[in-house]
């Protein structure tokens, strides 16, 4: 808060780092920095419905001179673990011009620069190891990798087994396997050995951040299904804008703080762990 209540007092020239301009908005429950990143629109039409016809867009929009067409993002501040809301009125999801601002605005000094990452979904394997008593079934999609260490292969002996052929034709092969026990045969005793005997490959496979996903039964007696793969935590959610209502940059910025009070507590859980269980 402190840094953009500063920066917005900035003179607008000093607000621009190239064809990309910022500025702050504060004033709400989370402070936000706004993006335009300017955007050259030559050759581009324009179709006019009410007069049945096709005009360049330049003509119709930019024949004064006086500005250029920009990319609207913004991006809000969390109060804790530098956490980061970002919405964009395209489909880019590029957080390069926050780091851009971060490193030209508030530099770290000349041996550091500032670094933006995905807030990943709390791993799902932990789940498994800790909640899942017993396992009925799996689908997994994996890559072999070879090593130049034919003793040391990750995956159990599923994965081995896999390895094995990959190195016998000497290439890597893109698996995809679906395991269960039949209902008819489904019982207690098999299905904690079948989640004892798979546990190094279920890592293993979930690591590519590909398909894995598990059934089986948790320690309350409840079927449980876990999709173990990590993937960057994104919402989508339809706006909803009546019809006589303009399509504001206010109403996306209104969008992005309502969105961010709703995740809170579950990005907090992330990023904090147990302090937020």
């Amino acid at each position: 808060m402190e840094a953009l209540t500063g920066f917005r007092s900035l003179k607008w020239g000093e607000k621009a780092i190239g064809g990309i301009r910022y500025d702050a908005i504060l004033g709400r429950d989370y402070p936000v920095l706004s993006v335009s990143e300017q955007f050259d629109p030559t050759f581009m039409q324009y179709i006019d419905r009410e007069n049945e016809r096709v005009t360049d867009y330049m003509d119709n929009y930019l024949a004064g001179g006086g500005g250029d067409l920009a990319k609207s993002s913004a991006f809000a501040f969390f109060p804790e673990y530098a956490l980061v809301g970002r919405i964009s009125g395209t489909a880019s999801k590029s957080v390069e011009p926050l780091k851009k601002a971060l490193d030209h605005f508030w530099p770290q000094g000349k041996e550091y620069e500032w670094d933006v990452q995905p807030v990943i979904t709390i791993d799902s394997i932990e789940r498994f190891k800790k909640e899942l008593k017993e396992l009925h079934s799996f689908n997994a999609k994996f890559t072999t990798r070879r090593t130049l260490d034919s003793v040391s292969f990750e995956g159990g002996t599923t994965g081995e087994f896999y390895g094995e052929i990959s190195d016998a034709i000497g290439a890597d092969l893109d698996v995809e396997i679906k395991v269960s026990i039949p209902s008819d045969a489904l019982l207690a005793a098999p299905a904690r050995k079948f989640k004892e005997m798979m546990g190094d490959f279920v890592s293993f496979a979930a690591k590519q951040n590909r398909q894995m996903q598990v059934n089986g039964i948790d320690l309350a007696g409840k079927l449980l299904e876990l999709k173990l793969v990590e993937h960057p935590v994104v919402e989508q959610e339809d706006i909803i804008i009546g019809e006589n209502e303009p399509k504001q940059f206010t109403s996306l910025v209104e969008h992005l703080i309502k969105v961010c009070a709703e995740k809170q507590t579950d990005l907090y859980q992330i990023s904090g762990g147990e302090e937020y269980e």
